[in-house]
């Protein structure tokens, strides 16, 4: 199995990179494929992304920490290809920066749990992806993906 871990610092508040990940009417801003989160943001609670109805992420909220720390299990079912992986594990962690830039947040991503190989490294990509068009549509409101 791998893990993955993916960094950035976004010129945002904590509480909009939050709002960012958990609100499925940003999501589409910035995810690739425009998937619509759907939270209930409690653990045990399920949560879904679904792209024209059709889920594309299934999984379970296992901890959640509000503006700071968000854990889920994570199901791709965009493809035939990858909903045939194991769950996994997705977190979440949105932090101060440790020294004083005014206006910065820190987003960490860490995806455990894939077994090794190319569907790995795909969603690896994919991921450098989202949170690069995240950190975009929070610091320019323009979409880095699709049509702006």
């Amino acid at each position: 199995m791998t893990t993955q871990k993916i960094q950035i610092a976004v010129k945002a508040t904590p509480e909009q990179v939050w709002d960012a990940l958990t609100n499925g009417k940003i999501t589409p801003g910035y995810y690739i494929g425009g998937f619509e989160a759907d939270f209930d943001l409690q653990p045990g609670k399920p949560y879904r992304y679904t792209v024209g109805g059709h889920e594309t992420i299934t999984g379970t909220v296992t901890e959640v920490e509000p503006g700071r720390r968000l854990v889920t299990t994570f199901q791709p079912r965009w493809d035939e290809s990858v909903a045939q992986l194991p769950e996994s594990t997705v977190t979440y962690t949105i932090v101060d920066p440790p020294m004083q830039f005014p206006g910065i947040t820190y987003l960490t991503l860490v995806h455990g749990g894939l077994p090794e190989g190319p569907l790995a490294h795909n969603i690896e990509m994919g991921w450098v992806t989202i949170l690069s068009a995240l950190k975009t549509l929070l610091e320019t409101d323009v979409p880095m993906l699709g049509s702006s």
